[in-house]
């Protein structure tokens, strides 16, 4: 299995991945438009570290990580405004709850809780059904964090779900992750923030 940065034209199978491995998560629930937007961003940005999992021309998985987390969404939005907005309208009439929802959870960190962002964060990870249970989150998350490091970088976080999650947690812990803290996100959900120092 190779491991490679993403293009524009992975852009397409990444949101198929992300689709078939996500069912169920609010990121999903916003569609394959929204999806095609936040991916080609990420692939885009100086900012990120965006790879793909290959296999004679098949992409089976992806990885998308930020090298410093703070202010990332914000700065995100800024540099794509317009596209942003067109998305932004369309769900104002579509699905105003999921905009609302969207807005509030720009920022994912726990009420009273010290934290400064210093650090990288994947966003997201995610591996075709078909490829499952052959180590090719693993590849790509090593691969990742050896590229953030020699960026520079020296701790990475991420997000994951607190409930009925055992499986990725036990993951992430098997990687290297501690976990910072827990804390909530609109409406309910509750969620782990693990942290790595690479």
């Amino acid at each position: 299995m190779n491991i490679r940065k993403a293009t524009i034209n992975d852009v397409d199978t990444i949101v198929e991945i992300h689709l078939d491995a996500f069912k169920g998560f609010f990121l999903t629930s916003l569609g394959s438009a929204f999806l095609k937007f936040y991916y080609t961003c990420f692939v885009k940005s100086s900012e990120t570290v965006t790879m793909v999992a290959e296999e004679e021309g098949i992409v089976y998985g992806f990885s998308a990580s930020t090298k410093v987390c703070k202010g990332f969404n914000s700065r995100l939005i800024k540099s794509n405004l317009f596209a942003f907005g067109m998305l932004s309208l369309k769900m104002l009439f579509s699905s105003p709850k999921s905009l609302i929802r969207l807005a509030k959870n720009l920022t994912k960190k726990g009420e009273g809780v010290e934290d400064n962002e210093d650090y990288a964060e994947l966003y997201s990870i995610g591996v075709s059904k078909s490829a499952q249970g052959k180590g090719v989150g693993k590849k790509l998350l090593t691969v990742s964090q050896e590229i953030l490091k020699k960026e520079g970088v020296r701790r990475v976080s991420l997000t994951t779900d607190f409930d009925h999650n055992e499986q990725a947690v036990g993951f992430y812990h098997s990687m290297g992750y501690e976990t910072l803290y827990e804390f909530g996100t609109y409406p309910n959900r509750k969620m782990y923030r693990l942290i790595k120092t690479l």
